[in-house]
């Protein structure tokens, strides 16, 4: 068998040569040459970078309270529940191991009392272990230090029924029994006590300002150390000299690492986070007013997002390598905001301080007419369809459209010059046309919809008068927010993000006088506006509360209390590759999802 194996091996051997040696073997066939497809290459890809308008004005909590300053926040801290993904009304525990409600009887009966039950074994960035006392120091510090034109009107108003802890001449008129009731600690729950019921409670809890902080850390960087006897010393701190001001530490999914003022934030993965991590090993919020410079960084992917204005939409639209997340309705709106008492001396703003065409008086603005004259001099038609290019509504009153007991049926006053010239004439006696008046605009730097506001209000109203002289000028955000603080702008262009998903929280800081950020700011009082303020916003029963609001959106026009001019439509664009994105109103900016997005393609 070995043998005939062989033999007939050495047959197969000697059929191929032969057949192999009389066919010449064919040409291989040639391929077409493959398209080269250049591989996509991700810039910073263990980094997300955010590029804004603004910087932040504050990392502590308890002042904190613009977006800038919310977007780093909402990433360093945790706060006790959070907004579960896109809604508005739904929550996800996060500190908190379960969301209170009546059902499980994290809410009493009455809606006056909430427990909420604290995680175990969550460390801070500092290595402190979470505790309920850290949840409980956290509110009373708020309480305690609650710094001028902060948040902390929030829980005056809906723990304590107050409208802060000082009085308009700075005496301190709370009594810190009050505060040490309010919230309390009960084994491994923390209860709030109310003095009324208050349904938007919970999305109280989801802000960024209920972000929890650790008491024995923050005691050590010289802050509040918890006593009845030493709560004085620390109330009402200064501007810029709050203990956290520059200085964070949470239980968040990134740690502070930089913030060098008006050029970046730099923060880093907490590796030790409780909670699933962030994608990202590094977020930098960069601070670039000028377009130009911004768009050029997107393109080259130095960033991976952009703040863009309307204006510029278009123009995004068009770039491949980026992903537009267009026509988000948002639930800010913006206005411009009268001062009925602003301060004169030594105040470059309003010249001279007189009514005598250099300058004007500290009560300009308390004559309803002065006010109609700005109020039809505003052309929102013209802002809203050549500056916002459609990506706006007028809103008319503080309530935005898409919140319950929107009064869609109120009208705005028109864009009409005459009638403009018709209380100019009237206004302070007659005085104003006469003599004329000279005041300066403030608008934050880069921010192009507020200082083209600004442009045309001034130039609108300058055409009826050459008495009449405005200018409009540029300053960086966190010296706008001084100046309106320190009582110095005649008038202010600021705009709303919402604490909490409620007619409550806009007509509140639009009209109350005592608890209300704008109108404090603006000094404008109506008694009737506050009582249907605290009534409507305990009310139960919704029929009695839509009548309440619709009243006072009445008022807030008849008043003339401020003019109302946008309600943005949003568009985000980011670089294609970038994912995880989603959108919910209650966002500060895009920077806060930063613990949610990932780079890849």
């Amino acid at each position: 068998m070995k043998r005939i194996f062989i033999l007939l091996l050495a047959l197969a051997v000697a059929m191929a040569a032969f057949a192999g040696g009389k066919k010449e073997e064919a040409p291989a066939k040639e391929e077409a040459p493959k398209e080269v497809v250049p591989e996509k290459v991700i810039k910073n890809p263990d980094t997300f970078i955010y590029a804004g308008i603004g910087d932040v004005d504050s990392l502590d909590p308890s002042r904190a309270y613009d977006t800038a300053s919310w977007e780093v926040l909402r990433n360093v801290y945790d706060t006790l529940i959070d907004y579960d993904g896109e809604s508005t009304s739904k929550f996800v525990p996060m500190l908190a191991e379960e969301i209170p409600t009546m059902e499980n009887g994290g809410i009493s009966p009455d809606g006056k009392t909430y427990r909420f039950k604290i995680r175990k074994g969550i460390k801070f960035q500092s290595g402190h272990t979470l505790t309920p006392e850290d949840v409980e120091y956290t509110f009373e510090r708020t309480l305690v230090t609650d710094p001028d034109n902060g948040p902390n009107w929030v829980w005056y108003t809906y723990l304590l029924d107050a409208g802060g802890s000082r009085d308009r001449d700075g005496n301190i008129i709370a009594d810190f029994k009050d505060i040490d009731k309010a919230i309390e600690v009960e084994g491994d729950y923390v209860v709030f006590h109310l003095p009324n019921p208050f349904p938007p409670f919970l999305s109280m809890m989801a802000a960024t300002w209920a972000s929890i902080v650790s008491k024995p850390w923050v005691i050590e960087q010289g802050g509040w150390p918890g006593t009845e006897e030493t709560w004085k010393d620390y109330n009402g701190p200064d501007t810029g000299k709050d203990t956290l001001q520059e200085i964070a530490n949470g239980t968040g999914p990134f740690k502070l690492v930089r913030w060098e003022t008006e050029v970046e934030v730099v923060l880093e993965r907490f590796e030790d986070y409780w909670g699933r991590k962030p994608f990202v090993k590094r977020a930098i919020r960069k601070v670039v007013p000028e377009w130009s410079t911004r768009k050029l960084i997107v393109m080259q992917g130095d960033a991976d997002c952009v703040w863009v204005y309307p204006e510029n939409f278009a123009d995004m639209d068009k770039e491949e390598s980026l992903v537009g997340h267009r026509r988000l309705p948002t639930l800010v709106v913006t206005a411009i905001h009268f001062n009925y008492d602003f301060v004169t001396k030594d105040n470059p703003l309003v010249g001279s301080g007189k009514l005598d065409g250099e300058g004007v008086p500290g009560d300009f603005f308390q004559d309803k007419d002065v006010r109609l004259g700005f109020a039809y001099a505003w052309d929102s038609k013209t802002f809203i369809d050549e500056v916002l290019l459609g990506a706006g509504i007028d809103p008319v009153t503080p309530v935005p459209r898409g919140l319950p007991f929107k009064n869609e049926a109120l009208k705005a006053r028109p864009f009409d010059l005459k009638k403009a010239e018709e209380h100019f004439k009237k206004a302070l006696g007659g005085r104003l046309w006469a003599n004329g008046f000279k005041m300066e605009i403030l608008y934050n730097e880069g921010n192009v919809k507020r200082e083209t506001t600004a442009r045309i209000l001034a130039e609108n109203i300058m055409s009826l008068n050459p008495k009449f002289k405005l200018e409009t000028r540029a300053v960086p955000w966190p010296e706008y927010l001084d100046k309106i603080r320190k009582n110095t702008m005649p008038l202010f262009i600021i705009g709303w993000a919402p604490d909490y998903p409620d007619p409550d929280n806009y007509v509140l800081p639009f009209m109350h006088s005592e608890k209300g950020t704008f109108a404090a700011w603006a000094h404008y009082k109506n008694e009737e506006v506050d009582r249907l303020i605290d009534a409507a916003a305990i009310e139960p029963d919704p029929a009695k509360r839509k009548d309440m609001y619709y009243r006072l959106q009445e008022i807030y026009l008849e008043d003339v209390v401020s003019v109302m001019t946008d309600q943005p439509i949003d568009n985000r664009y980011f670089r294609d590759w970038v994912k995880g994105y989603f959108y919910n109103p209650m966002q500060s900016g895009p920077f806060d999802l930063a613990r949610d997005v990932k780079k890849e393609y």
